[in-house]
């Protein structure tokens, strides 16, 4: 009971609210309706950009979602409508969907078992880190990568029978609203430790690759999403500027400062005063420069889209190895199908996304790491970046079959 009593507080009471406000979708079909949210997005706390992540990736022919508050809507509402672009309120009050993302029952204090079917603190999944581990010496071990800036642990798992394998890298949480993608990262740490020795996929996999799995890398943002601003996205360091954070997946050495980003430290794909300023992308950047050649592949789980995204994002250009990809991507997408008939679509991020420079997933290619993706896991924005903890157990489940595929290539 106390359990559920605290985090009735973090997302009820203690942090920012969202009463009345509104997720819409709009369908821009001509030049009048992308200079009106163009419009919505210069104006700073007007328009917070769901799906494409800020007002310039936006394209005529693509639709939108955008979350405006409750004192604004009408009056957006009444511009849409004057410039006769098409909506439709695919939210209709932020707030009622988080106070509803807490609805599977906590588990008594008694119960001794770590809960995955929940969403976790910051605190919980750095303190889980360190217990999963030392449940299972002889295959996983937990380390400190480095330190945020407010001085939180950023942890580094080692999963495997030998730490001398080839490696498949996997992060988690490096947007901090995105709470499903550190919830299927703990997920998966705890069925391939659980399962080795019972599970003959999962003992062969373990036993021919080594998993490094960053649980959360935006560790300060994701805290403050639990405690302040529930649809905080960025991480939380200053640069002498009124606006806090910078987008880490703008960060990253790939075409750094390019398409897709901004210098506004207001914005929400802020890259950041220099490339690699943020320490979590110093972690992630120098781990895979350091094992260049001896990682096979790189995941990292973003939300919502339920799309496999492949390089390059930073330009109009593919991959060397697009074919590939591709078609891994496919036998991926068909696993997860196979599990819940959950559709993901599969592309180049250029072509099929937008242009998005400073990514991970470019970095990695660009150094030596020949798979990479971003999945963007559930769901399509029904619920958006509020998925209820209810559907964590289905995305997690989903999503191994995929990761599967992956490992099986590669080993």
């Amino acid at each position: 009971m106390k359990i559920v009593l605290l985090l009735s507080c973090i997302a009820l009471t203690c942090a920012k609210r969202f009463d009345g406000d509104q997720v819409l979708t709009l369908f821009p079909k001509a030049p009048a309706h992308l200079k009106l949210i163009k419009e919505f997005g210069s104006i700073d706390g007007l328009a917070d950009f769901w799906s494409p992540d800020s007002a310039d990736l936006v394209s005529i022919g693509k639709s939108v979602d955008v979350r405006f508050s409750t004192k604004n809507i009408r009056v957006v509402k009444r511009k849409l409508e004057k410039v006769g672009m098409e909506y439709e309120v695919k939210i209709f009050n932020v707030q009622s969907l988080i106070d509803n993302q807490f609805d599977v029952p906590r588990k008594s204090k008694a119960a001794l078992a770590y809960d995955y079917d929940v969403y976790h603190t910051a605190d919980e999944i750095i303190a889980w880190s360190d217990d999963i581990a030392a449940r299972y010496p002889s295959l996983a071990k937990s380390e400190t990568a480095g330190s945020t800036t407010e001085g939180r642990d950023i942890k580094k798992l080692t999963l495997g029978s030998k730490t001398t394998n080839p490696m498949f890298v996997i992060d988690c949480g490096i947007h901090a609203r995105e709470w499903i993608s550190p919830a299927v990262c703990q997920c998966f740490v705890n069925r391939m430790l659980s399962s080795y020795g019972t599970d003959s996929q999962v003992t062969t996999m373990m036993d021919a690759l080594t998993f490094i799995v960053f649980p959360v890398l935006n560790v300060d943002g994701y805290a403050y999403s639990w405690t302040d601003d529930r649809m905080w996205r960025k991480t939380r360091s200053n640069y002498g500027t009124v606006c806090y954070g910078v987008d880490p997946n703008r960060n990253f050495d790939a075409e750094w400062s390019g398409p897709g980003s901004s210098s506004n430290p207001c914005s929400e794909t802020y890259y950041g005063p220099q490339c690699a300023s943020e320490p979590l992308t110093n972690v992630l950047q120098d781990f895979i420069t350091d094992n260049n050649g001896n990682i096979r592949a790189y995941v990292t789980f973003h939300s919502y889209g339920q799309q496999y995204i492949y390089p390059y994002s930073c330009k109009r250009q593919d991959a060397e190895n697009a074919d590939e990809l591709a078609a891994l991507a496919f036998d991926s997408t068909e696993a997860i199908y196979a599990v819940n008939k959950k559709t993901f679509t599969f592309g180049s991020g250029h072509a099929t996304m937008y242009l998005a420079a400073g990514g991970s997933d470019d970095f990695a290619i660009d150094n030596g790491v020949p798979i990479s993706y971003t999945i963007e896991l559930r769901d399509e924005g029904r619920y958006g970046f509020l998925l209820p903890e209810s559907q964590i157990g289905d995305s997690c489940t989903e999503i191994y079959p995929a990761l599967d595929v992956i490992s099986k290539y590669i080993m």
